[in-house]
């Protein structure tokens, strides 16, 4: 086996006067002097709000019926699993795919009720978010483009029963996303009106 041969290298020696008289420390003060004076970039949160991109993974949601559903994975799959199409409720299929690709399975609880027609309906989707990495896997796993991440970032509770989502929940996240960002154009950033007209139509309660 080769052996790899270190070759130790010296940085240049100062001169004398820059000895004497600090150069490098005059030089790396005078980058922050010229940065002490300009205007700062900080959010002062929680008195200012950034929307974060149409890309971020934020809270979960449950989009609904309304007709932009992706077709046709949607019909074969509401065939495939017998689902009842409820106007204004979630797209879920009860196929437990997102349940059979999250790391942590157990933070999941899925079930679905048989109508009188014979056809299904979801009846309990919770998600723990205690448990959940929010690593999207889920949210790639669902074949009918229901489940998904939302804006919403603040996250801080004092019960730790706030932090799972149940499906009412889920599905009032989703009709505010449906109607507020939807159509908006995935990029990665969005100017400042917009970000001020998105937080002042946000309307999930348990925002404010």
């Amino acid at each position: 086996m080769w052996g790899v041969r270190w070759k130790r290298v010296r940085s240049k020696p100062l001169r004398i006067f820059e000895t004497i008289f600090f150069i490098d420390f005059i030089r790396g003060l005078s980058i922050t002097l010229k940065n002490a004076f300009r205007r700062t970039i900080t959010t002062h949160y929680p008195y200012e709000r950034l929307t974060p991109p149409k890309r971020f993974r934020g809270f979960f949601g449950h989009k609904v019926v309304d007709g932009t559903e992706p077709q046709p994975a949607f019909l074969e799959w509401t065939e495939r699993m017998k689902i009842e199409v409820v106007e204004g409720r979630s797209r879920c299929v009860v196929c437990m795919l997102c349940k059979r690709a999250c790391p942590v399975p157990q933070l999941f609880q899925i079930e679905g009720k048989k109508l009188e027609n014979g056809k299904r309906v979801v009846s309990v989707f919770n998600m723990n978010l205690l448990l959940c990495t929010f690593c999207g896997f889920c949210v790639d796993a669902c074949p009918v483009d229901c489940l998904f991440q939302s804006d919403i970032h603040e996250t801080a509770s004092y019960s730790r029963r706030d932090s799972v989502l149940d499906l009412q929940t889920l599905e009032k996240i989703g009709r505010s996303w449906q109607r507020r960002r939807e159509e908006e154009p995935d990029r990665i950033w969005s100017d400042d009106e917009n970000r001020k007209r998105l937080w002042a139509e946000n309307d999930v309660p348990f925002l404010k």
